[in-house]
């Protein structure tokens, strides 16, 4: 048996999918519309600047003991932060943040001589639901849910008693919406530190440190110019045909169409 090797670690981006077995096929038509004029442009939105807190608290040992601790600082960078929207409200996302708060301490080992220095990372998570000053875009979003992206087609077999097993078909929909993205613009950390683990000579060697950790995080998606359909004429025999949308396509909303070719 083969063995697996990559197990996934290491990689700081996803990876490709292996390489697969191709079949030959033939494209018999292309066809394609446009629904924007050339003024129109993709923009980034800003959906808020983010206020939000962890509590985080911490045990660590110093390499020696040490008598005192004379300074501490301290650098916080971001891991992961994620914005999830909430569902049927696009005013709020539920946000996930990790980062790292990066200490560099420095101690003395007795009332005199070298100051020692020492560094040690300290994990953090921070997960809330925050209202934005700017809503979540998600144009193939639907007015109700969809259980599932697969329909199935069959055809009734020739006795009428079934399906026929040999012909099939589906109709398949992905939805990709533009990512909601995260920077870090500022950070705070208001810490207490609380030593233990004293020697004979009044020496200590364990800190536990609680933290009050502040992040202002800015959020932003890239968004498409908002197309709107042209309000139909009245008493038209033919608002549901083809001929209406191609009349109007240079203001059709391409979602809308989108939304039609999936029988939504």
């Amino acid at each position: 048996m083969k063995k697996n090797t990559g197990c996934g670690y290491g990689h700081k981006k996803c990876p490709a999918l292996p390489p697969n077995d191709k079949a030959k096929s033939r494209s018999l038509f292309t066809a394609s519309e446009q629904f924007a004029n050339a003024d129109d442009q993709e923009i980034t939105v800003v959906l808020g600047d983010v206020l939000i807190q962890s509590l985080t608290e911490a045990d660590f040992y110093l390499p020696t003991y040490a008598r005192a601790i004379k300074n501490i600082e301290k650098n916080v960078s971001l891991t992961q932060c994620k914005a999830i929207p909430v569902v049927d409200n696009p005013n709020y996302v539920k946000l996930f943040v990790e980062g790292i708060v990066h200490k560099n301490i420095q101690y003395v080992e007795n009332a005199y001589g070298v100051v020692k220095d020492y560094s040690i990372d300290i994990p953090f998570k921070a997960y809330d639901q925050v209202e934005l000053a700017n809503p979540v875009d998600f144009p193939f979003d639907f007015e109700y849910s969809v259980k599932d992206n697969v329909l199935q087609r069959r055809e009734l077999a020739k006795d009428g008693m079934g399906a026929d097993r040999c012909e099939f078909g589906s109709l398949t929909f992905e939805i990709n919406n533009e990512p909601i993205k995260c920077k870090l613009l500022a950070s705070a950390v208001n810490q207490w530190d609380i030593v233990k683990n004293f020697d004979n000579w009044g020496r200590f060697n364990k800190v536990t440190e609680k933290m009050d950790i502040n992040l202002v995080i800015k959020l932003t998606q890239k968004q498409q110019p908002n197309f709107d359909p042209p309000t139909p004429p009245p008493n038209d025999d033919d608002l549901c045909g083809d001929s209406y949308y191609a009349n109007t396509q240079n203001s059709q909303n391409v979602y809308s169409k989108f939304r039609k070719i999936i029988g939504q």
